[in-house]
Order: structure tokens, then C-alpha cells, then sequence
């Protein structure tokens, strides 16, 4: 499970990462991970990172998308921030 994590990588880390993340996997294993959209708090390091660039390298490691959920922003929110949610499994 990576929570609010992948944003910090930049596209290179995360072209690396995918690969490796997935070859962790047991078949059947699956991973899930959630990605953060908005604006980016001053002092932090974050990148815009899609649910659909997220996917792609997902599938090209390997993976098969299980699920997506793209939640909008609720009362409790930080203004402009919503987060996508996506779980993936590994094949055989």
C-alpha cells in the first residue's frame, strides 16, 4: 500500500518504481496506492501525477487494474485537493 506517496516521485522514479514495485508482487498479489491532486503545499516536493500515466505503467509491469475511485473534495478538505484511489493485482 503506498498512501500519498507516489506524487513525490518524479516521472523517472516512477517509471523505475513500477517495474520494481510489481516485481515484489506473488501472483494474485495486488497493490494498492492513492494519488493526491491539487496544489502543491509550499516547501513540498510533488508532481501532478495521473490516475491514467499511473495505470499504463501498472499494466505495462504487469499489472491488471482492479479498481479506481476518484473522490472529490468533501467539506473537510483542504481547498482544490482531491485524490484518486487505485488498486491493482498481479497476474500469474
Amino acid at each position: 500500500m503506498l498512501t500519498a506517496v507516489w506524487m513525490h516521485l518524479d516521472l523517472a522514479e516512477r517509471q523505475a518504481a513500477m517495474p520494481r514495485m510489481a516485481g515484489l508482487l506473488r501472483p494474485g498479489g495486488r497493490l494498492v496506492l492513492s494519488l493526491r491532486h491539487g496544489p502543491v503545499p509550499p516547501g513540498r516536493r510533488m508532481f501532478e501525477v495521473t490516475a491514467e500515466e499511473t495505470i499504463a505503467l501498472a499494466v505495462a509491469a504487469g499489472l491488471r487494474l482492479l479498481l479506481r475511485l476518484d473522490r472529490r473534495p468533501g467539506a473537510q478538505a483542504r481547498p482544490g485537493v482531491c485524490w484518486t484511489r487505485l488498486g491493482f493485482e498481479a497476474g500469474a
